[in-house]
């Protein structure tokens, strides 16, 4: 059985490549802009190619790791590519895996709440509040319309250090913003599950080999703000005479989102036994990595 990595070399394609090589799976991995040594190049913007990739390897698991940058505000900033990138290449993919009879696994977002009622199950009435949310959900819907073989993973915050990335995460954001300067302000009005990279990759491997298809919740153990998340991470990270400032309210001119994603994992909990670190235990990791 071959598996497809779109995204290879990107934050939670780099997992996925790991465990493939620990499990001894055959895998091919693609890469964007960022050369990577044994990946193919792939641009998921060109729809009409991404056929032609897949017949090539011939895989009989896709995994869509590839993050657009720019994220929520890019998607509102730029509507035609967000659809185009989220939606419609994700149409092109789902139709190659049902022609193919090929798995699919999409990962998606706490943003297709609008987060009034927390904690969410997989069931739970959706309401994005943006663009982006929207666009995930409806490539959610076109998966579950179309496939029986998918898993979607609904995750959020996901973090891992990467030196080499040209997206960083809320941490890597974090910390490289405090090695040249001695103050960041950080929000303490978003609240979620911190997830780390490892969990989550690990997590929908298992979903994968022993067939739990469906749609599922992953992410950390713990439920908590950005500011304080932060100030664990530079605590543990030694950065000291570093000052954190507290924001209290949104911005006004910030794109709408949830501000109290909390999703609930227990559908994934009763199939896996993979498990989902806390912030402490992630933080750990982060760290250790960090410092080589």
């Amino acid at each position: 059985m071959k598996y497809l990595i779109l995204g290879a070399n990107g934050l939670i394609g780099q997992q996925f490549v790991q465990l493939c090589k620990e499990k001894s799976i055959d895998y091919v991995g693609t890469r964007y802009s960022r050369k990577a040594e044994g990946l193919i190049p792939f641009n998921q913007l060109e729809l009409d190619k991404i056929p032609k990739v897949f017949d090539e390897v011939s895989p009989a698991v896709i995994i869509n790791s590839i993050g657009l940058s720019g994220g929520v505000n890019f998607c509102e900033n730029n509507p035609e590519i967000g659809r185009k990138y989220h939606v419609e290449a994700t149409k092109v993919m789902v139709d190659w895996c049902r022609q193919n009879r090929a798995a699919f696994v999409y990962i998606s977002s706490d943003y297709v709440f609008d987060g009034e009622n927390p904690p969410y199950k997989e069931e739970d009435k959706t309401n994005p509040l943006n663009l982006y949310g929207e666009l995930k959900l409806e490539g959610e819907q076109y998966i579950r319309a179309n496939l029986e073989h998918y898993v979607i993973a609904r995750t959020t915050n996901v973090f891992a250090w990467d030196l080499e990335t040209q997206t960083p995460n809320f941490l890597m954001h974090l910390v490289n913003t405090l090695k040249e300067k001695d103050r960041i302000k950080v929000p303490g009005f978003l609240y979620g599950n911190p997830t780390y990279a490892g969990d989550l990759a690990a997590g929908i491997m298992d979903l994968i080999e022993h067939k739990h298809y469906g749609l599922y919740h992953i992410v950390g153990s713990e439920y908590i703000n950005r500011y304080d998340w932060a100030v664990k991470c530079i605590e543990m990270a030694g950065l000291k005479g570093k000052t954190i400032e507290k924001i209290e309210t949104p911005p006004t001119d910030m794109v709408p989102r949830p501000l109290k994603s909390h999703l609930d994992t227990g559908k994934f909990r009763q199939v896996s036994s993979i498990k989902l670190h806390n912030v402490e235990e992630g933080l750990r990791i982060f760290v250790n990595a960090m410092k080589g």
